[in-house]
């Protein structure tokens, strides 16, 4: 066999190895899976592999021998794991390179007392022995803090931000939703029905500002987020042009930026949408997530280019988190599962962990080890 005859036969055996080229349908199926990723909740996504090949000739013209082939691309495989079921000595660790600080009650929003376990209390991190504990007050829930202290409760006293030594600061401040943690986990912003406070963690001193222009037109979904820099702050702003109705979500117009320590407001930004919450923001402030339209809190999240706007991708989990490494975390605590994923500024799904069945419809606050 002479040397075009070997690689002819090199050539014939490595095309019957490998799968053929992605074709229309399987476009339409990948496309398909985007659209569904943004109306359903809590459900997995899947991993793909796609391997595109390049078709070599056997003879090569003398004016295209030097002109290099096609390289091949491959997705990388989501990676899936399982967390131990049992949990509470050590910090239990996430994708993305984060902790759990706290659970909440398996019970939040009904009614009798907390329990005083790690599977139906609410529970923090303790950061001195590694260990979670579970609060011995009835609360109504508790947010876990993201560097220091343990995190801050819900109670008939308003929020109390709770000590690493255990014991409680109450900070007496009226709140609507949930308080949000500064980035560097020193204060506490909570909105007020006229503008918002924040709290010193260490003191409990509090700063109040009245920012009833921008309050004016809050939408349903009204609360304040921290931007990445720990200066300033921002709040959805509903079109003004466009009539309220109580069966579908406010149609957000922008989303306005503030000095936290003057509530003057410093900016509007092109983003249709309300920011989801905690680390809402990508560390260099470029990028937001927001929550879907019309979907609320259980629905997934989009994930916007602040400049202009524009939708870069989305996540189907009904919590998400922008992470340090510039990545996002999406957390997903149904009554069947509990799932953390771990994805790409574009909504590629990289890593997926089943958590512990005692998370099951429990909110999980992270941070960093």
């Amino acid at each position: 066999m002479n040397l075009e005859q070997k690689v002819r036969t090199a050539v014939h055996d490595l095309a019957n190895d490998v799968p053929f080229p992605s074709d229309l349908a399987e476009v339409a199926r990948k496309r398909g899976r985007r659209v569904r990723r943004r109306r359903q909740t809590g459900l997995a996504a899947t991993g793909l592999v796609l391997v595109a090949v390049a078709a070599v000739p056997f003879a090569l013209p003398e004016a295209h021998r030097d002109q290099p082939h096609p390289a091949a691309t491959t997705e990388a495989p989501v990676r899936r794991t399982t967390a131990a079921p049992v949990w509470g000595k050590t910090p239990l660790k996430l994708p993305g390179d984060v902790i759990v600080t706290a659970v909440t009650r398996n019970d939040v929003g009904r009614d009798g007392p907390a329990g005083k376990t790690l599977a139906t209390g609410n529970v923090v991190l303790d950061r001195a022995s590694g260990r979670y504990v579970a609060l011995g007050g009835d609360y109504y829930t508790v947010w876990g803090a993201p560097k220091t202290h343990r995190g801050v409760v819900s109670g008939d006293r308003g929020l109390g931000i709770v000590r690493n030594n255990g014991r409680i600061a109450w900070a007496k401040v009226s709140y609507i939703l949930e308080p949000q943690w500064s980035p560097d986990g020193t204060r506490l912003l909570a909105t007020t029905l006229n503008g918002y406070s924040v709290i010193d963690a260490a003191t409990g001193k509090v700063h109040r500002e009245n920012t009833s222009e921008v309050m004016d037109v809050c939408p349903d979904e009204c609360f304040f987020t921290w931007l990445p820099d720990g200066r300033r702050v921002a709040l959805a702003q509903r079109d003004p042009d466009v009539p309220q109705n109580e069966e579908v979500a406010d149609t957000i117009k922008k989303v306005a930026i503030l000095d936290v320590n003057s509530g003057k407001l410093l900016t509007t930004l092109p983003v249709r949408g309300v920011p989801s919450g905690q680390d809402a923001w990508s560390p260099d402030g470029t990028k937001v997530l927001v929550r879907g339209p019309g979907l609320g809190r259980g629905g997934g999240q989009r994930i916007v280019r602040a400049a202009d706007g524009k939708v870069l991708g989305s996540v189907p989990d009904p919590i998400a988190h922008f992470l340090p490494n510039g990545k996002v975390l999406g957390l997903s605590t149904g009554d069947d599962d509990a799932l953390a994923r771990l994805y790409d500024t574009g909504g590629r799904l990289l890593e997926e962990m089943t958590l512990p069945p005692s998370l099951l419809a429990r909110q999980i606050s992270i941070g960093t080890p």
